[in-house]
């Protein structure tokens, strides 16, 4: 059976590829639903964000963010493009932000209005939080 071997690459993928599914369903795919995207636009500049939580799935430096003034721009790496399309969410989707300490981190709270469902969002990025509009309030 020297061929056994050669299974594992696809073997691999296919788990991969499951495993992006799943992560997906619990929030980015009810995200999707209202604000997917083909593509982020050539202009918008992203960063890797380090913490992101949507939903109960953690995205830590998996997802890059582009802010402009009209909303936030999210992709996952190329890896986890199963189920995780390129998403536009304007800052009118955002609720109240809440600011949360445990120990030496510092952590942002809100959720995102996606049709008649709401998404929890957490994110530890300065940048995003300084984005934000007015009307986004932010308590802490």
């Amino acid at each position: 059976m020297p061929w056994l071997p050669l299974l594992f690459v696809p073997a691999f993928a296919a788990l991969l590829g499951l495993v992006s599914f799943m992560v997906s369903r619990m929030g980015w795919s009810r995200l999707a639903a209202h604000y997917a995207v083909a593509e982020v636009p050539a202009g918008v500049e992203r960063e890797l964000l380090g913490y992101v939580r949507i939903g109960p799935a953690k995205y830590n430096n998996a997802v890059r963010a582009g802010l402009t003034p009209q909303g936030l721009w999210l992709t996952t790496w190329k890896i986890f493009f199963i189920g995780h399309p390129p998403l536009f969410i304007p800052w009118s989707a955002f609720g109240p932000v809440r600011r949360q300490q445990f120990l030496w981190a510092t952590t942002y709270a809100t959720h995102l209005t996606s049709g008649s469902d709401t998404v929890s969002f957490q994110f530890s990025s300065e940048r995003l939080l300084r984005a934000l509009p007015p009307s986004v309030p932010v308590d802490g």
